[in-house]
């Protein structure tokens, strides 16, 4: 897990335009994971991996930049390797992998289709508001709120720019939100979507954080569990990382990921566990 290979770092992330990208790897569980509504996702996968990294995802983040000029869009770590999707300069988006333990750029690939190209193309198939976007493996995921009031999961090849898979959520996600809170009372903080599951993050009557997990296709609740620190309390320990006034806050099993704009007039990306309460 992303967690135990930054444990003790802070991730920082320059962002453009008021949307950090890059973390959770809240950025979020990666697997592709959405953030909720008005919250940029970071598509990070999350795999069994353990073993300690030589470099840092903010390491490598730099080695990729030097490698192709721009700003970070995603993040994903799997086999022993950072995945980072960049826009480039050049106003095209690119794939650039670097090796956690060596430090070395495996890959440089300039994708044909860029973000906002790909999300044309799910649009002309799947009318409607995209919610939230996620990107991995080449693949751009659009969650797009259609004009049947249903959800999509629309994936679009970033090199081809074809549809390559269209899923019908069979609850929505306001469906799923009911029926979360039908079982944990309390005010939604946060939300994400990954593997036609929804998580919410519930701050309950009982003033504790809770994370709920719902099945988008068949509305059953799969996991209730209390986190040990709220987003609050996780919150204090960002700003104690980075002074500043915090612009949007996402929440994963992993971490709680803050983009704080900083008394410097920067925005970065800052990720608390929920459960020890430390930098992750």
């Amino acid at each position: 897990m992303i967690g135990k290979v930054l444990a003790g770092k802070a991730v920082v992330a320059k962002a453009v335009g008021g949307a950090t990208i890059g973390t959770a790897i809240a950025l979020g569980s990666m697997t592709s994971a959405f953030a909720s509504d008005g919250q940029h996702i970071t598509s990070t996968k999350a795999s069994a991996h353990t073993e300690a990294a030589t470099y840092t995802q903010a390491q490598a983040k730099a080695i990729a930049l030097k490698n192709c000029g721009g700003t970070v869009q995603s993040v994903s770590f799997e086999n022993n390797a950072y995945t980072f999707l960049i826009h480039g300069q050049d106003n095209q988006d690119h794939h650039v992998k670097v090796n956690a333990h060596s430090g070395k750029v495996v890959k440089v690939e300039k994708l044909s289709f860029s973000r906002s190209k790909a999300q044309a193309v799910a649009l002309k198939k799947c009318g409607g508001t995209v919610k939230s976007v996620g990107f991995n493996d080449g693949v751009y995921t659009f969650l797009i709120h259609g004009k049947d009031s249903r959800d999509h999961h629309v994936k679009v090849n970033a090199q081809s720019g074809k549809v390559i898979q269209i899923q019908r959520a069979a609850f929505t996600k306001a469906q799923v939100q009911t029926i979360a809170l039908k079982n944990c009372s309390g005010t939604i903080q946060s939300s994400s979507y990954a593997n036609d599951v929804y998580t919410f993050l519930i701050h309950g009557k009982d003033n504790k954080d809770h994370h709920v997990k719902v099945n988008a296709k068949t509305g059953k609740v799969i996991k209730v569990e209390a986190v040990k620190f709220t987003q609050e309390q996780a919150k204090k320990v960002a700003l104690q990382q980075h002074k500043g006034m915090i612009q949007s806050v996402s929440f994963s099993e992993q971490a709680y990921t803050f983009v704080i704009k900083g008394t410097d007039n920067v925005k970065r990306t800052v990720k608390i566990s929920p459960q020890t309460g430390k930098v992750c």
